[in-house]
């Protein structure tokens, strides 16, 4: 008897030691990335046609972005266009494309421009879901609109949709279409 009680409560004791352990352990989790930087790159036939950024180097709050470079295209053409996101805050040249590339499971970059003007086609995925890193521009109307580029972070949730997640960065290009 002495033998099974001291048995049950070595075995009772050991469980309680390892649910306290690891719920003393940090979890890692996917913390929210300094972004500073969106850049993007447009091309006609493997040919740099311009490079346009959005740059706040100190983050939200404290000093205004720096005036966001004007997206100017020729109508009736498409591009192909490349966005990255860094962290160069502090003089950091961190890329933190790399990091959304190998989670693209967990990304989707939403791009919201007038259907009348710009249509973008979203070309890289995931497997399943779009991510957007790589797209087509088609310019179809001249004038002057706004593109918003959203970078959504979608754990355990990504549908294909903008809606789940919570937003990495949010921000407003001007574009000019001649």
């Amino acid at each position: 008897m002495t033998y099974k009680k001291s048995s049950i409560a070595f075995a009772l004791i050991a469980l309680a030691g390892t649910f306290i352990f690891s719920s003393c352990k940090k979890k890692k989790t996917d913390e929210e990335e300094l972004i500073t930087t969106v850049k993007f790159s447009l091309q006609q036939n493997n040919i740099t046609k311009g490079t346009f950024q959005w740059k706040d180097l100190d983050g939200d709050g404290g000093n205004a972005p720096q005036p966001t470079d004007t997206i100017t295209l020729d109508s009736g053409m498409i591009y192909n266009a490349s966005v990255a996101f860094l962290n160069e805050s502090n003089g950091q040249n961190i890329d933190i494309t790399e990091e959304i590339k190998s989670e693209s499971a967990d990304h989707l970059i939403c791009y919201t421009a007038p259907v009348s003007a710009l249509e973008i086609s979203i070309t890289d995925s995931d497997g399943k879901y779009p991510i957007g890193l790589t797209s087509d521009w088609k310019t179809l109307a001249k004038g002057t609109y706004t593109l918003r580029v959203v970078l959504r972070h979608q754990p355990g949730e990504k549908n294909g949709s903008c809606d789940p997640g919570e937003t990495d960065v949010d921000v407003n290009f001007p574009v000019r279409i001649k």
